[in-house]
């Protein structure tokens, strides 16, 4: 008797540990994203709900160079399963709410505040993420800077350009970022077998699009002089033509037709 009821204890646990990897692992997250989607086009909505929220919450875990996609293509696909089922618009909502709250209560970092912003933005609801970064500067002000990045063209596009003032990194120091960034992109595409001209393309356009949110901010607050300096040492030494016309019309578009 006590054999049989120590045999039936262990057949519980043996399909309690079967029931819980089968329900928190369903597998490789490329396939359980690419699933959601399968399961959205043929209208198994609550099934594709469960898959975005496993890949949200283990993707990473599993893949971590999934980071971008998980931001970007997984939330596009939650949002349009959110347009014919309302529930899965309501379960991404409540996901970006607790990770606020995370984040207002001082328990978070970039990452998650990452996670945020791009919900949000997903959400067309990008006005919460400078509501959030406005609540950071006034209870975390360094959280907040190092956030900054993340939120800047959040920010710009509210107009926010005093706090961007406050918040943003020295320009020299940022001019110096950005150019390293460029050169390392410029030397995997010359020796990386799949680099090609779109990463080439990317990187120039990158470059140009960090130097007109910095310029944006200086010349907003009135900081000309910092501007041409933050030009002058972005276009220094610098060989790729598109970058030098690129920064000659930011010159002309902020400062000389300002």
């Amino acid at each position: 008797m006590k054999k049989t009821l120590f045999l039936i204890v262990i057949v519980f646990i043996l399909c309690g540990i079967l029931f819980a990897v089968s329900s928190t692992d369903p597998g490789d997250p490329e396939k359980v994203l690419a699933r959601a989607r399968s399961y959205r086009l043929s209208g198994q909505f609550e099934k594709a709900l469960q898959d975005h929220i496993w890949f949200h919450e283990n993707a990473l875990k599993h893949k971590p160079a999934l980071y971008g996609v998980r931001l970007s293509f997984a939330l596009q696909e939650w949002v349009n399963l959110g347009e014919a089922y309302p529930n899965a618009r309501q379960a991404l909502i409540q996901i970006r709410d607790q990770k606020t709250s995370l984040i207002k209560n001082g328990i978070g970092d970039p990452e998650l505040f990452h996670d945020v912003q791009s919900i949000n933005r997903y959400l067309n609801e990008s006005e919460k993420t400078v509501d959030l970064i406005k609540d950071m500067a006034a209870s975390d002000f360094n959280m907040a800077k190092r956030c900054y990045g993340l939120a800047k063209n959040d920010l710009i596009a509210f107009g926010e350009f005093e706090l961007c003032n406050r918040l943003m990194d020295v320009p020299m120091f940022i001019v110096r970022d950005m150019k390293t960034l460029l050169n390392q992109n410029i030397k995997i595409y010359k020796t990386s077998a799949w680099a090609d001209e779109t990463h080439l393309d990317w990187s120039i356009h990158y470059f140009l699009e960090e130097a007109e949110s910095v310029l944006i901010v200086l010349t907003k607050n009135k900081r000309f002089l910092e501007a041409e300096r933050f030009l002058t040492e972005a276009g220094k030494d610098m060989t790729i033509a598109r970058i030098q016309t690129g920064l000659a019309d930011l010159r002309n578009k902020y400062l000389i037709h300002r």
